[in-house]
């Protein structure tokens, strides 16, 4: 043992060089890393890990931060390219695109994505080559800089690559989520991947100071990964009751106007299995209405056309339960993508229209109609975008409203909650994607609700509908499946992510970089007291 132990430790230096020097070569493919703990892999134990061996190669590769502008570009690229697998099924199948316009998009789309993390590499590199800071400092809080700035643009926001989507079930997020948001989370994922570079450089010098490294940050890595705890079904009088209404319906059915008919049947005979199969609930608000909530267009066409809404508020007085669901509005020539509520208390409808838009899918943005032409959904005019606020009263409660799109987006989740949202409903057309990408939707739409404090009722058409609780499923339902009979419970109180934004977040940041700066010095001293002693 003692021989295999020597010869490990002399080949050590030889190692480390040789993964230095032929490695950095790989810098692209290590993109691929944090994608695999989101769906459909789901290793959700190796988002902590996965930004390692980077910071490994940003501290020892060769290459000036030129060079490693471009290898981080190609880094974004394969990571959001792996995020977006479902765009081919999506934008040729479904929507009928043609391939060239749909080559363009994507290319244009995924660079400037890419652009994102390169950023983050190249300044980090920078640092290290011109101040000698170690990229386990820098490249964490640029990081989370970068993931914050992706929720906000371009075009509204594409927070889809996020590394914290993945981890809004454990305690780690259960802590750090609602204090310093989702980009807060990615910052402590960048920190303990940095712990896990250099307990793999100790562990490349030999010795036993390498291994006890490593098992200790496989022991952070496991405390910070555990589930949190499972949230429990609410029971009080702060409750409410609600149905989500899941849908299967194919595109084309829900694009069709002339099927509005046919598509309210389906839902409306859904909701009555649903309701007949919901159990009894005892003790005050027995006797509350139901909210029967249904998916994003669960109407085709436009629900105010014809008898739709009176025949609606007839069914609701004499079933006792309110509807919420989405179909099209048209007013003063624009077309609106929106959410109604038809209650039985009168016959006044309530309507809440989509302020943020899915660039390409709802509306073309100036300056692209030329090369893409109309919007690849059906109708050719654009959707137009609601002033909002994204609020709804039902019989005394606020209700947030988020269409599709909106669920994943940090701003729109955090207005609600300033307009009183004592609860957030989630209508989306989840049809457009494949399985694991519906899945994720549900994923960064729990994380967002966790930001807020807010329980959080998804109804989906295809992919999966679900009662989201701090961060965790409470209840769900696959695509095609049943109806969910739940109680959310009303939350007035706000997040300190809600009060402050990311005011925490940046303290944080400038402390841990503080940290790294002090280091500097700290290891030159003692790189010194070492060279001298050695003398």
């Amino acid at each position: 043992m003692d021989s295999l132990r020597r010869s490990l430790l002399d080949r050590a230096p030889a190692m480390s060089a040789l993964i230095e020097r032929r490695a950095v070569w790989v810098v692209p493919l290590l993109g691929l890393l944090p994608v695999a703990a989101h769906p459909p892999l789901e290793w959700h134990w190796l988002g902590w890990i996965a930004l390692a061996p980077l910071l490994y190669l940003l501290a020892r590769g060769p290459g000036g931060s030129a060079w490693w502008l471009g290898a981080g570009w190609g880094y974004g690229l394969t990571h959001f390219a792996a995020h977006y697998f479902w765009l081919p099924e999506s934008l040729l199948e479904k929507a009928g695109l043609q391939f060239w316009p749909f080559l363009a998009l994507t290319v244009l789309g995924l660079s400037l994505l890419a652009g994102y993390p390169a950023l983050a590499i190249a300044l980090s590199r920078l640092a290290f080559l011109r101040w000698r800071v170690s990229p386990c400092w820098t490249f964490p809080v640029l990081f989370a800089a970068q993931d914050a700035l992706l929720g906000v643009s371009p075009l509204g926001g594409a927070p889809w690559g996020t590394a914290a989507a993945a981890q809004a079930g454990t305690w780690a997020a259960a802590l750090a989520v609602p204090l310093l948001g989702g980009s807060g989370l990615v910052l402590l994922m960048g920190a303990v991947s940095a712990g896990w570079a250099g307990a793999f450089a100790t562990a490349l010098r030999g010795g036993w100071a390498g291994a006890v490294g490593l098992a200790a940050m496989a022991g952070i890595t496991a405390v910070l990964a555990l589930p949190s705890s499972a949230p429990t079904a609410g029971s009080d009088a702060s409750g409410f009751r609600a149905l989500l209404v899941p849908g299967d319906l194919p595109v084309n059915v829900l694009a069709d106007g002339s099927r509005s008919r046919e598509t309210l049947r389906y839902f409306l005979s859904r909701s009555l299995d649903g309701l007949a199969k919901a159990p009894a609930r005892g003790g005050e608000g027995a006797e509350s209405p139901w909210l029967v909530i249904w998916p994003e267009s669960a109407v085709s066409g436009r629900a105010s056309r014809g008898r739709l809404l009176a025949d609606l508020f007839e069914l609701s007085v004499a079933m006792d339960v309110d509807f919420l669901f989405g179909s099209n509005a048209w007013e003063g020539g624009r077309v609106y993508n929106s959410g109604y509520l038809v209650t039985g208390e009168r016959f006044r409808t309530v309507r809440y229209d989509k302020m943020r838009r899915v660039p390409f899918g709802e509306y073309v943005p100036i300056g692209f109609r030329t090369l893409f032409g109309k919007k690849f959904t059906a109708g050719d005019d654009d959707y137009a975008a609601g002033q909002g606020p994204p609020i709804v009263v039902w019989r005394g409660i606020r209700l947030g409203v988020a269409i599709c799109f909106e669920s994943v987006l940090t701003a729109h989740l955090r207005e609600a909650v300033e307009e009183g949202a004592e609860a957030i409903a989630v209508l989306s057309n989840d049809q457009w994607l494949t399985p694991a990408a519906a899945r994720h939707h549900l994923n960064l739409t729990a994380l967002r609700g966790l930001e807020v404090g807010r329980d959080v009722l998804f109804a989906a058409n295809g992919g999966w509908s679900a009662h989201l609780r701090r961060g965790r499923v409470l209840a769900q339902s696959p695509p095609g499946g049943g109806a969910i009979a739940t109680e959310p419970i009303r939350r007035r109180h706000r997040t300190p992510w809600v009060r402050w934004g990311y005011a925490p977040l940046i303290a944080l940041s400038a402390g841990y970089l503080a940290v790294g700066l002090l280091a500097v010095p700290l290891a030159g001293r003692l790189g010194r007291r070492s060279r001298g002693g050695a003398g």
